[in-house]
C-alpha cells in the first residue's frame, strides 16, 4: 500500500491468536533442537573423512571443498526458496518430515559411493533435504514465543547444530582410528565397504526414524500478520515491495552474518585437517578436541548470545542483534587469526576457544529477521536469509581456503592455517562494516513491525 507521499505503507494489522502455552513452545524447541543435531552430524561429519576419501578417491583439496561446501550449497539454495514459499502457506511439521528423509538417505547413501561423483551427489541430496528444517522451525517458533524471549528460545534450538558437529567430531574420528589398517568391513547386502563409508551409513540412517518426531510438535497457529487479505497467500510483488521499502536492514544483516559466516564455515572445514597436518594429531585426537570445544565454548556461546540479546532487547536495545555480533565479530576475526598463526599447540586451542564462544550466530541471526518480518513472509526471508547464508558461507568460504593455498600460496599440507588466517583478515571487516551500517535501519525496522504486532 502507498501513502499520500508515494511511500510505502503497512496494511492494518490484524489481531493475533492467543499465545500458545510455554509448554508447547519448549516441546517444539527440544524435538528441534534433536533434528537439527542430526543434520549437523550428517553435514560435519565429513570434515574429519577427508584424507581416507581424498586416498579411495584420488579427490584434491580443491574437489574435497567441493564436497564440504558447494556440492550441499547448491542444492540447499536451489530448494531453500520453494520451500520457504511453502512454509509460509502449508503444514511445517510435515515439510520438516518430508525434508528429513530425503537428507538421511542420501547421507546414508554416501556410504555406498564407489567414486567421486557419486559422493558429489549425495551430497546433493542432503543439502536438498536439509532445506526444509530452518524456514519451518523458525516460522513456528515465532508463532510460539514472544518476541522479547525468541533469541532465547531459538539459540536453545540451535545449540543442535553445536551438539550434532561436535558427535561428528567424536564418532569421526573414533572411526577413523579404530579403522586404521583395515581395508574395509563386508556388511550383509552391502558388501564390502572403506572405513569412511562405514561412518557415512552410522551417522545417516537413523534419520529415517527420528524423522517421525516432527509429529510430535503441534503445528500452531500463525501470528503477527500484515492484514487479514494476505492471510492466505503471500503475493510476490508485495513481498518484493516490503523488502524494498526496509532494504537498508535486510541488506546490511544478510551481508553482515553471510560474510562471517564465510569465516566460520571455512574454519569448520578446514580446521581438523589443519591440527593433524601441522600438529600431528591423530583423527581421534583432533576429534575430542574439538568436539569438546564445540560442546563446551559453542553451547555456551550460543545460549548466552540468544539470552543477552533478549535482555538487551527487553531493555529497549532494539538493534542488539546486530550490536551485539559487530563487537563479536571483530574479536572473533582477531582469535581466528592467532589461532592459525600461533607458533604452540596450547596458543593455538586458546585462540579456537574465542572463535567457539563468539561464532555460533545463527540464532541471534535467524531472530532478527522474526521479529521484523510479518508471517506471511517469515519462510520466504528465511529462505531468502539461508540462500545467500550458505551460498556465502558454506558455498565459498572452504573454497577460498583450499584456493589461497592451492593457488596463491602454492600447495602444500602446511599452507591451510595461512590461508585461513588470511581469509580471516579480509572478511572481518566486512562484516563488521555491514552489522554497523545496519543499527539505525534495525532500529526502525523494529518499530514499523509494531504497528502490525504487538508482542
Amino acid at each position: 500500500m502507498l501513502d499520500g507521499a508515494g511511500r510505502t505503507k503497512d496494511p492494518p494489522a490484524v489481531a493475533d491468536p492467543a499465545t500458545p502455552d510455554v509448554r508447547a513452545g519448549w516441546t517444539a524447541v527440544s524435538v528441534f533442537l534433536v533434528l537439527y543435531a542430526l543434520a549437523y552430524l550428517d553435514r560435519q561429519v565429513l570434515t574429519l573423512l577427508v584424507d581416507p576419501i581424498r586416498q579411495d578417491l584420488g579427490a584434491t583439496d580443491f574437489e574435497i571443498s567441493i564436497l564440504q561446501g558447494a556440492a550441499f550449497v547448491l542444492f540447499y539454495t536451489l530448494c531453500a526458496l520453494p520451500i520457504g514459499w511453502a512454509v509460509d502457506r502449508y503444514p511445517r511439521r510435515r515439510i520438516i518430515f518430508a525434508g528429513i528423509l530425503i537428507w538421511s538417505v542420501a547421507a546414508a547413501a554416501g556410504g555406498l559411493a564407489r567414486n567421486y561423483w557419486q559422493l558429489l551427489l549425495c551430497r546433493f541430496g542432503v543439502g536438498a533435504g536439509e532445506a526444509a528444517l530452518s524456514p519451518s522451525a523458525y516460522s513456528m517458533l515465532s508463532d510460539l514465543f514472544p518476541k522479547a524471549r525468541l533469541a532465547g528460545a531459538m539459540a536453545v534450538f540451535s545449540t543442535g547444530a553445536i551438539v550434532g558437529g561436535a558427535i561428528s567430531l567424536a564418532v569421526g574420528g573414533l572411526v577413523v582410528s579404530l579403522a586404521k589398517g583395515s581395508e574395509g568391513y563386508v556388511l550383509p547386502l552391502l558388501g564390502e565397504v572403506r572405513p569412511w563409508q562405514l561412518v557415512f551409513l552410522i551417522t545417516g540412517a537413523p534419520g529415517v526414524a527420528l524423522a517421525f518426531l516432527a509429529f510430535l510438535v503441534r503445528e500452531p497457529a500463525r501470528k503477527g500478520r500484515l492484514s487479514a487479505s494476505t492471510c492466505q497467500r503471500s503475493d510476490l510483488k508485495a513481498l518484493i515491495a516490503f523488502l524494498r521499502a526496509r532494504w537498508r536492514f535486510y541488506g546490511a544483516h544478510i551481508l553482515g552474518f553471510s560474510t562471517f559466516n564465510l569465516m566460520v564455515a571455512a574454519y569448520v572445514a578446514w580446521t581438523p585437517t589443519f591440527l593433524m597436518r601441522k600438529y600431528s594429531l591423530s583423527a581421534a585426537e583432533t576429534g575430542f578436541t574439538l568436539g569438546g570445544l564445540s560442546l563446551a565454548c559453542g553451547v555456551a556461546g550460543m545460549l548466552g548470545s540468544g539470552f543477552m540479546v533478549d535482555r538487551l532487547f527487553r531493555r529497549g536495545m532494539t538493534d542488539a542483534h546486530l550490536r551485539v555480533y559487530a563487537v563479536g565479530t571483530a574479536l572473533c576475526g582477531l582469535a581466528g587469526v592467532g589461532a592459525m598463526l600461533a607458533p604452540t599447540l596450547g596458543l593455538a586451542i586458546a585462540c579456537m576457544t574465542g572463535v567457539k564462544l563468539i561464532s555460533p550466530f545463527i540464532a541471534v541471526a535467524a531472530t532478527a529477521l522474526q521479529i521484523t518480518t510479518p508471517n506471511e513472509y517469515r519462510g520466504q526471508v528465511s529462505a531468502l536469509f539461508l540462500f545467500v547464508y550458505n551460498i556465502v558461507g558454506f558455498g565459498l568460504g572452504p573454497s577460498i581456503v583450499a584456493g589461497v593455498s592451492d593457488f596463491v600460496i602454492g600447495g602444500g599440507h602446511g599452507d591451510i592455517g595461512l590461508a585461513m588466517a588470511a581469509t580471516f583478515a579480509v572478511f572481518t571487516p566486512i562484516a563488521v562494516g555491514a552489522f554497523v551500517m545496519g543499527l539505525g535501519p534495525m532500529r526502525r525496522a523494529v518499530d514499523a513491525a509494531r504497528a502490525w504486532d504487538g508482542r
